[in-house]
């Protein structure tokens, strides 16, 4: 048998980047980020251009200090993705950490281009400005981010040396510095939950070795106040999904009958759910994905080979969904068969509190997926002043720019339906997109 050419990359094996990635990310979960380091570097190795792992990778070494490494990935995703405020605002921060002042106002100033009414990109800056002297302009971005505290210690640093403030509400005198920067366009008062004032962690991290330190205790207040400040949303600003104009099917793979049967033609591989398969014909292979092990979605296998196969899952309704390089997260348990055409990964939503998860898969690309579920399902709106809670037990798609959150309110225990045969829980989508319930 012929060796390897060494020059030639070994095939892609999908289910051994699954296998690292969702160990990396789980890694990266619980604050093992040694373990989630390794694990991501060995899924970019595999797919060095995934956009989800350099992200990860890129928050990993945010959190272990390795800002140099993190301004790499940064650089090259802010670059390939010049319209993803939350890129520039993260190389902002970790600019910033470096003492790159210069280039990192100008990675702030183009997040809040962008986003204007993203608060810890005006935190960033405000702190930025702070540490300048600039205090003026510091305000102004503070005070937009809702840091009250930093606020008033700025003000306590504007009075002259030896003052003592007034007790009458009077605002102290201010040394104005004449700054140009982008004028803040007042909006309307945010939301409960939908930006939050970012907490002092305990214990101090000192500035990296060169950044210009106008006052000692300017810059440690500023380390403390972004120890944990990166913002850990996915990219916001990928190609979505029309859920309410997609759900009929239009797949050349994927044909569903009138009858419920869902006729499935391939030429090389296609992932179907276990316990699904009424028959088949041509000579077919059933392995299992080890991506999949420990979640919802391990009843996926995968059919190797070239033939036909027809699907039906008894007292279930099917769906199919094309993407056109679009993304779509689906609960694991609602899936019935996906395209090899198709990236896929496990991303749940955690619980932290009481252990608890629900594992949806991310499947992203250009493909067809068939979806089922157990009544005909509802596809809801979320928008920004109107945001969505449902069960756990509900969930069966969703798409879009929204972050889902698990809520922790007893009240609703007796208000929202359950499922009395499992344990579910309240999950909180806010942002811009629509999900997919079956409740």
């Amino acid at each position: 048998m012929p060796e390897r050419d060494p020059l030639v990359a070994p095939p892609f094996d999908q289910g051994v980047f699954l296998l690292h990635y969702n160990r990396g990310r789980e890694a990266f979960q619980e604050a093992r980020y040694a373990e989630a380091r390794r694990e991501l570097e060995n899924a970019q190795r595999l797919r060095p251009d995934d956009a989800d792992v350099l992200n990860l990778l890129g928050l990993v070494y945010f959190k272990t200090n390795a800002f140099p490494e993190a301004e790499v990935i940064y650089r090259r995703l802010a670059q390939e993705n010049p319209n993803v405020f939350i890129l520039h605002s993260n190389l902002g921060l970790i600019l910033f950490k470096q003492g790159k002042l210069d280039e990192s106002e100008q990675y702030l100033l183009r997040a809040i281009e962008l986003r204007p009414n993203y608060a810890k990109s005006h935190l960033y800056l405000g702190l930025l400005y702070r540490q300048r002297r600039k205090f003026s302009a510091a305000l102004e971005h503070l005070r937009f981010a809702g840091a009250e505290k930093i606020v008033r210690e700025v003000e306590a640093e504007m009075r002259p040396q030896g003052s003592v403030p007034a007790a009458s509400p009077i605002q102290p005198i201010r040394r104005e510095t004449k700054v140009t920067t982008q004028k803040i366009v007042p909006l309307a008062p945010a939301r409960t939950g939908e930006v939050k004032p970012l907490m002092t962690q305990p214990g101090r991290v000192p500035m990296p070795a060169g950044a210009p330190v106008t006052m000692p205790d300017t810059a440690l207040t500023a380390a403390r106040k972004l120890q944990d400040a990166v913002d850990e949303t996915q990219l916001a600003e990928e190609k979505r999904l029309d859920l309410a104009h997609k759900i009929e099917g239009a797949s050349k793979t994927f044909t569903l009958h009138e009858n419920g049967f869902l006729e499935i033609n391939f030429g090389r591989s296609v992932h179907v759910k276990r316990g699904t398969v009424s028959s088949y014909s041509g000579n077919l292979k059933f392995v299992a994905e080890s991506g999949l092990l420990g979640t919802t979605a391990q009843t996926l296998v995968k059919a190797v080979g070239q033939g036909k196969i027809f699907v039906y899952e008894k007292g279930r309704k099917t769906f199919l969904l094309d993407l056109n390089e679009e993304f779509i997260y689906v609960e694991g348990s609602n899936l019935l068969a996906l395209e090899d055409t198709l990236t896929y990964r496990v991303e749940p939503i955690y619980d932290s509190t009481y252990q608890r998860k629900i594992d949806t898969v991310k499947i992203f690309g250009k493909g067809s997926l068939a979806i089922s579920t157990h009544i005909e399902p509802l596809t809801l709106r979320v928008t920004r002043e109107y945001p969505l809670s449902i069960s756990s037990n509900a969930l069966v798609a969703w798409t879009g720019n929204v972050i889902p959150a698990v809520m922790d309110d007893k009240s609703l225990e007796n208000v929202m339906i359950e499922n009395a045969d499992e344990a579910g829980f309240k999950i909180r989508f806010e942002g811009d997109g629509v999900v997919v319930s079956e409740q």
